[in-house]
């Protein structure tokens, strides 16, 4: 019994240890620094330019404001380069997703502005 349990926990080991990185070390082909515009295309947000940076597969802002507020992103690109991504600028939040390629990306977003809602596209390039 307490060979089987030892086998048991093992292969259960294995697989945890598996789920948790291969994603990440398959999605890290779109490491490093991006500049991300997005546009807005109703409602009154207008242009934002944000710093985005990506590790193993998580995304991070490195530079951006809107409203006088520092922009904080969070989400995750997959493997196949499928994003999604939330931006916080003080009391507004907006949800984004997209698709990443080798050296650009785009996607389009929603969220809330000084006077409501907000939707648009963004794009990115690797720098």
């Amino acid at each position: 019994m307490d060979d089987h349990r030892r086998r048991a926990r093992a292969l259960s080991s294995a697989f945890a240890l598996l789920a948790l990185t291969a994603p990440a070390d398959a999605a890290s082909r779109f490491d490093g620094t991006w500049t991300m515009t997005a546009v807005t295309t109703r409602g009154h947000c207008g242009t934002i330019p944000v710093g985005m940076f990506i590790r193993r597969g998580h995304v991070s802002a490195t530079s951006g404001s809107y409203a006088f507020y520092p922009i904080s992103l969070s989400g995750r690109v997959s493997a196949s380069g499928n994003a999604s991504i939330r931006a916080v600028t003080g009391p507004r939040i907006a949800y984004g997703t997209g698709r990443f390629r080798r050296f650009e990306a785009r996607g389009r977003w929603r969220g809330t502005g000084p006077s409501g809602l907000c939707y648009g596209e963004w794009t990115a390039t690797r720098n």
